[in-house]
């Protein structure tokens, strides 16, 4: 109670030296709250490089079309997908480029992939598992499911 009547009777509010004290505070915060957070999250990949970004929506792009395959079968080192409209989609690593491209009917070199070594397939029951090895070395394994 006495707090609450000290400060009704003071009804200077804020001095400017107490403003700018709290603006610097609010400022020191702000200025420390990017680096509290993970930089690595913020920070750009480098665009020269296997991506990680790019990986996520090869899977992607890849379970978009295993949705609209009939059959798949693999060499190995090749998938080859039987659509329903009966063309055949094929992925494969092209070595002189480092790029893993797509291909319909044999024709074509749709880059579905930058910045990969090597890549190979396994047909499973209900999907894809597939392990790509970066020109970094990294190394990515999926398993790519159909949806029904």
């Amino acid at each position: 109670m006495r707090v609450w009547q000290a400060v009704a009777a003071k009804e200077n509010g804020f001095t400017m030296i107490e403003a700018l004290l709290a603006l610097a505070a609010a400022m020191a915060v702000a200025a420390v709250v990017p680096a509290l957070l993970s930089v690595r999250l913020l920070a750009p990949e480098p665009t020269d490089a296997f991506s990680r970004l790019e990986w996520r929506l090869f899977l992607q792009q890849l379970q978009i079309e295993l949705n609209e395959t009939k059959q798949w079968s693999t060499g190995g080192r090749v998938l080859y997908l039987q659509k329903w409209s009966g063309k055949t989609v094929s992925f494969s690593v092209v070595a002189s480029r480092a790029e893993l491209i797509r291909q319909v009917n044999g024709a074509g070199n749709e880059t579905a992939l930058r910045h990969v070594r090597a890549v190979s397939y396994r047909a499973g029951a209900r999907g894809i598992f597939l392990q790509v090895t970066a020109d970094d070395g990294t190394v990515c394994e999926a398993f790519v499911a159909r949806a029904f």
